[in-house]
Formats: C-alpha cells, structure tokens, sequence
C-alpha cells in the first residue's frame, strides 16, 4: 500500500430492533427461549436490541397475569439488551384486536434508533412493527411460526384481517416451515417476500452423548418437552401410555415442562391417577433451557402428541440429542420426521399413537442415533439459521423504505 493510499473502513453494523412478546424471563426461562437463542447468534452480524412488551395488568390475584407486575423494564440476558415496556392486553383474548395499538405505543415508548426492524409473529407484535415501521421508515420483516397463521388466522374474519395486514404490510416474511410458508402465501404474501427458514439448534449444547443412558436399561423411557397443555396433545399421550402398560410394556414418561408460567399440569397429573399409571409418570417442573439435554440423553424415545404445531423446536433438539420421534402430522413435524428417524401419526388417535411407540422401541436398535444428531445439527444449526435471516436483512436493506406519519 502506498503511502497516500486510504485504508478502507469497515462497513458499519446493521442496527437491528427485535420485537416478540415471546421471550425468557423471570415467570419462564423456556417461553420464548428460540428468539432469545436465534438472537444470541445473530449477534454475531449485527447489533440487535430486544424489546419485549409485557402484558400491563395491575389486578392482583389472576395467577401469571399479575405476575407480570413483578417483570423488570429492562435487563440484560446473555449479553442482549432486553427492554419490557408495558402494553394493554387482557386475558382470554378479550379485545384481542385492539391489542396491536397498545404493543405500538409499547414500541414508541422505548424509542430506539434502529436500521431494521424484525418481529416474531404475525400479531399483534407484526401489525405493531409494521406500523411504528412505516412511521419512522423503517423496514420490518416478520417472523411466523404457527399459532399467528394456524390460529388466529382461521379465527374471526376480524383477526384474520389484522393478520393479512401485518403480513403484507413487511418488507419480508420468513416462515419457519413449508406449511407455514403456503398459509403466508394464501394470506397474500408475494414470493419475492417470503422466505422459508426454520428454527435453529444449538448443536455443542444438543448432542448425543451415549454415556447418559443404555437403551431399554430399566425399561423403555419416553420423553416429552413443552408446555402442560391439551393442544399439545398430553391427554391423548397419557393415554397412550397406559395403553402401552396395559399390553404388560416396562415404560416410564416424562413430562419436562410445568413451571409457573404454564401452571403444574394439575389436571394431567389426575388423569394419570386414574389411569393408575401415576407411578409410570414423572412430571417435572420446567428446567432452564440449559438443561434440557440431560432430559432428553437420559430418554430412549421423544414423542410429541400435539394437535398443531409449526416448526417445534423441542422435536428439532430431541433429533439433535439423537432420539428417535414419534409426533404427530400437525404441520411441521411432516417436513422433520421420515422412516429414518421415527414415525407420524394422525393427532388425537390413542390407539395409533400407542402402536407407533410400540413399533418404535421394538425397532429401536435399527435406529441410528449418531446419524440422527448429525443430521439434525446439519440442517438446523443455529449459525447457518443466522446467516440465513442475514441475507434476508441484506436483501430487504437494498430495497427503498417510504417513511410515513399516519398510525
């Protein structure tokens, strides 16, 4: 280089404003945990802010809603700025259509300097960001991942409406699963908008680890990770499940994921009583995200009953932890699970869900678990997600944003 010659500056970083409603915190470490984790790696590109509208319900003694109360308005998780302004929703989806003008003004109240703006589902945090967007000239991209799309979508014609408009109002929308992309797309979304990519794994924290569990050694145990919740098919499971003892099977559950935001599972844990399997069922409060391979590594089957579902990320990191699957065909587990991992059932079918783990354990040995986890964590890894969503960013950069002054 000579002397007079000018060394080039390094491009500065995007400046990236990151919205959900669904994110870790004090009442749940787990609710939300893969934006928090999708945000850790993308990181590594750019600069992202989170905010977080919390739901502002000063009534005590509703359980987690007034819960709430007790969230701080900003803190720092793993190195992200996470800010919690308040906004006005009720429970029980009770004017959940006004709801998008209180997370708008949430948004405002913060009032953070950003390049780029990307908010996980549709509504109300897409029709939020779409409209503080507009406003400041901003570009939005959304991030869908089921219940926004395979919900509230086919819900009332007025949240329908409210979902379109968020939808086609972002520069970009990615859609975590192929079923997914198809519903964004009847919902109006042009192709030159739309992106499929799923979520993401983090392959050196789930990984098989052989040592943590000889297979059948005390009997079969089957493993399931997620919210106590009838949508997620749990009746349908416990039933299965003492289907399965009945038949003189050696099998024990788990069921990783009360905890205070999900309640204790209250209503499972009778039902297994009744079913006389109680002493066949363990289930176990929720644990930090951290420590959920030991759950899983110390399984000998994942399976996942639920009624709907986008891209589960449990089922991601259950393959990545080298289990094989039984889940149902609810949406996204038909892209994730073939004969080389697993099986697929229709949802709220005991006897076909009890048959589907009985063919399971007893192929168990042809499975290989080792190509399970390599698989997963090739296809899934968190860092390849990221620089995915990237050159998302990049492209929708590239593009003209109009400022607007009207709400």
């Amino acid at each position: 280089m000579s002397d007079s010659a000018t060394p080039s500056k390094a491009a500065p970083r995007l400046q990236v404003l990151v919205a959900s409603h669904l994110y870790p915190s004090e009442l749940s470490r787990t609710s939300g945990s893969f934006v928090h984790n999708q945000i850790r790696f993308l990181a590594e590109h750019c600069d992202p802010v989170v905010v977080s509208p919390t739901p502002y319900f000063p009534f005590p003694g509703f359980g987690r809603w007034s819960r709430y109360r007790e969230l701080a308005r900003r803190e720092s998780a793993d190195g992200l700025d996470v800010h919690r302004p308040r906004y006005l929703t009720l429970p029980r989806r009770i004017a959940l259509g006004r709801a998008w003008k209180s997370y708008d003004r949430a948004l405002e109240s913060v009032n953070l300097e950003a390049d780029l703006i990307h908010v996980h589902c549709a509504y109300p945090d897409g029709l939020a960001g779409v409209t503080y967007g507009k406003r400041h000239g901003i570009p939005v991209v959304i991030t869908v991942h089921g219940h926004d799309l395979k919900d509230l979508a086919i819900g009332k014609p007025r949240w329908r409406s409210l979902v379109e408009r968020a939808l086609i109002g972002a520069n970009a929308v990615i859609a975590v699963s192929e079923e997914l992309q198809e519903r964004a797309r009847d919902l109006g979304v042009e192709d030159r908008c739309l992106h499929r990519i799923p979520n993401g794994i983090e392959g050196e924290l789930f990984r098989f680890d052989p040592s943590e569990r000889v297979p059948g050694e005390g009997g079969w145990r089957i493993v399931y990770v997620g919210r106590y919740d009838e949508a997620k098919g749990l009746v349908i499971l416990l039933d299965a499940v003492a289907a399965l003892v009945a038949e003189g099977r050696d099998l024990r559950l788990d069921l990783v994921g009360g905890g205070k935001a999900t309640g204790t599972g209250d209503v499972f844990r009778a039902q297994a009583a009744r079913l006389g399997i109680a002493d066949r069922v363990d289930f176990v409060d929720e644990v930090p995200w951290r420590e959920v391979p030991k759950h899983l590594n110390k399984a000998d089957l994942f399976v996942l009953p639920s009624f709907s579902e986008g891209l589960p990320l449990s089922l991601l990191e259950a393959l990545a932890c080298g289990l094989p699957i039984v889940a149902t065909r609810c949406g996204g587990p038909e892209e994730v699970v073939d004969d080389e991992v697993g099986r697929l059932v229709e949802p709220r079918d005991v006897p076909g869900l009890a048959g589907a783990i009985a063919d399971v354990l007893d192929s168990h040995s042809c499975y290989d678990r080792e190509a399970i986890a390599a698989r997963a964590c090739r296809e899934y890894d968190y860092r390849s997600v990221a620089r995915r969503i990237v050159d998302v960013y990049k492209s929708v950069m590239a593009e003209p944003v109009a400022a607007s002054t009207s709400r």
